[in-house]
């Protein structure tokens, strides 16, 4: 349950409550349960603070320090997260749909479970980062670096991953339909019984035909000519409608 004090103090203004924190580093932050919907925080600091359960639907915390904070079950609908550090949060069951997080830094968050569906992470770090189970559905995310990361049984259905950095991530079961993974680099990725069907792999970088032939299907997936032509000769179940 959110400390009253506190949440005096944030909703006074970013400020008062980052002028605060300067002079009480010691003490706990806990604002769980607190609801901050369509408010203006950009610049907050909230590094290490218990954000369980708390509403930011539709606030802007861009450019925002939550290093290390709890946001376990939190809401964040539609809000603006644009360059906000959130480096080894927990943000797991949260919902993030239609949220802003272009530039920001994810790396070794815990996003397991989170509805992330058409939200933007445009250039986002997300390293090494914990994406299992979680609904990227519809997301953005050009350009974004996801190096590392396990995203066992996640629904990217639609989503966009054009120049993403998939290098030595796990996708195991993962439902890839419809996504575009154009000039994506899929180096040393796991690719064990993913769905392709009708993705674009147009101009993809450093992946094996041993990879791709672990997938689940690639029916009516865009390929370049010389791997497509690799699939059919030796995995055609891989291509045919079933």
């Amino acid at each position: 349950m959110a400390d009253r004090e506190q949440q005096r103090i944030i909703m006074s203004g970013v400020r008062a409550w980052n002028e605060w924190r300067e002079k009480q580093p010691s003490i706990r932050v806990d604002l769980s349960g607190a609801d901050f919907s369509d408010l203006s925080l950009n610049g907050v600091d909230l590094n290490g603070a218990n954000l369980q359960d708390v509403n930011f639907d539709k606030s802007s915390l861009v450019g925002g320090i939550l290093i290390g904070a709890n946001l376990s079950e939190a809401s964040l609908v539609g809000a603006n997260l644009t360059g906000v550090n959130l480096r080894t949060a927990n943000v797991g069951d949260a919902d993030l749909r239609s949220i802003t997080l272009v530039g920001a830094d994810l790396s070794r968050a815990n996003l397991a479970k989170t509805d992330c569906s058409e939200a933007d992470l445009t250039s986002a770090n997300v390293s090494e980062a914990n994406l299992h189970f979680v609904n990227l559905s519809m997301a953005t995310l050009l350009n974004a670096n996801l190096d590392g990361s396990k995203i066992r049984e996640a629904n990217l259905m639609n989503a966009n991953l054009r120049g993403a950095n998939l290098s030595h991530v796990d996708l195991t079961q993962s439902n890839l339909k419809c996504a575009n993974l154009e000039e994506a680099n899929l180096d040393k990725a796991s690719l064990i019984y993913v769905d392709l069907e009708h993705a674009n792999l147009q101009n993809i970088r450093n992946v094996t035909i041993t990879q791709l032939s672990k997938v689940r299907s690639l029916v009516d997936a865009h390929l370049e000519s010389s791997i497509a032509m690799q699939i059919q000769d030796i995995y055609p179940h891989l291509v045919l409608k079933a």
